[in-house]
């Protein structure tokens, strides 16, 4: 009858072994999708900074002025500024809107608050998702190191 027991007890040990196996790939899939997602935010945060500061940037120019535009692929042409007042800001859904060089900034400056108030709610996630997997993988050490770190039934 001992022997049954004991082979009962394995047998649930090894279950949990394998829940918790899984749990903890699930949770390493969540860590690294969370991550991208950081990433993702952290470089549209960077993005923003660097259109407020082209916005300033704009406002010391004058109508004719001659710029160098990046056009990808590491290539840039010279453009004559034409309109040194207005800013084309994309607003979503396809819709770009004319403003002014401080309500543009101010527009910008409102959507990487946002940005930001994102990526510290994500980052939040992501530390939470990385205790519960540190929980797990003590119980998986916990359980392998043999009889002293079984739970008794």
């Amino acid at each position: 009858m001992e022997e049954g027991e004991s082979g009962e007890v394995r047998m649930e040990q090894q279950a949990e072994m394998q829940s918790l196996a899984l749990a903890m790939r699930q949770y390493q899939a969540q860590a690294e999708a969370a991550s991208q997602e950081l990433l993702m935010v952290q470089q549209a945060i960077g993005e923003h900074e660097k259109a407020i500061e082209t916005i300033k940037q704009l406002k010391k120019l004058k109508q004719g002025d001659e710029l160098i535009v990046p056009i990808g692929a590491n290539s840039s042409i010279y453009v004559s500024l034409s309109a040194v007042d207005k800013v084309i800001v994309m607003i979503g859904g396809g819709v770009s809107a004319e403003k002014d060089h401080d309500s543009s900034a101010q527009y910008l400056k409102g959507k990487k608050e946002e940005l930001e108030k994102t990526h510290r709610e994500m980052a939040e996630i992501l530390q939470k998702i990385e205790q519960e997997a540190q929980k797990v993988q003590g119980r998986l050490q916990e359980m392998a190191s043999g009889p002293a770190g079984q739970t008794q039934m």
